[in-house]
């Protein structure tokens, strides 16, 4: 009898930890990536869907007028719907899910206000724009408490000075959660 009633409370607890382990978490933390860095917050809206959002400072790389590389570095404020789709497939595999460690479908929204903008020209201006991105991505656990995430879309981008057009992502992150 003692061992019925001890098997049975493993079960329910082994299925109690992969039903928590299926649904998305809140997480906070800051990210560095190839060319900039954010502070995020991830509020988890369902057992699949979250709300990434982030604030940040990232830049880019270009060819100026004198053959010379200029950059450029700027703030950027994104909010970014998350349907992550393979959580039980991950667990059914004996896959880890901490931290959100799933593929994911997503749409960034993005607005840069052009806040503490710097570059190495004087003469380098960054438009206020705002951007629509749907994206494809994964994040894994690295540990407890470090994170990788790689995503990749293609969107479109307008803002000031009649910058309209296709923009694209290639995020290559490591997050630190707090």
């Amino acid at each position: 009898m003692k061992k019925t009633i001890l098997l049975t409370l493993l079960f329910i607890s082994t299925l109690t930890y992969s039903q928590e382990s299926q649904k998305a978490k809140d997480l906070f933390s800051l990210k560095v990536g190839l060319i900039g860095s954010w502070i995020t917050y991830e509020k988890a809206i369902s057992e699949n869907f979250t709300i990434n959002t982030e604030i940040g400072y990232e830049g880019g790389f270009l060819k100026g007028t004198d053959n010379k590389v200029d950059y450029v570095f700027t703030s950027i404020i994104s909010a970014e719907p998350r349907y992550y789709y393979n959580f039980n497939k991950r667990i059914e595999k004996g896959k880890k899910t901490l931290n959100n460690s799933a593929n994911y479908l997503s749409a960034e929204l993005f607005y840069v206000p052009d806040l503490l903008t710097s570059s190495n020209r004087t003469n380098v201006t960054v438009n206020k724009s705002f951007g629509i991105i749907p994206k494809w991505g994964l994040r894994r656990s690295l540990s407890e408490k470090l994170n990788f995430e790689f995503a990749l879309g293609i969107g479109y981008a307008w803002g000031e000075n009649n910058i309209n057009g296709l923009t694209s992502t290639l995020d290559l992150k490591f997050s630190y959660l707090f």
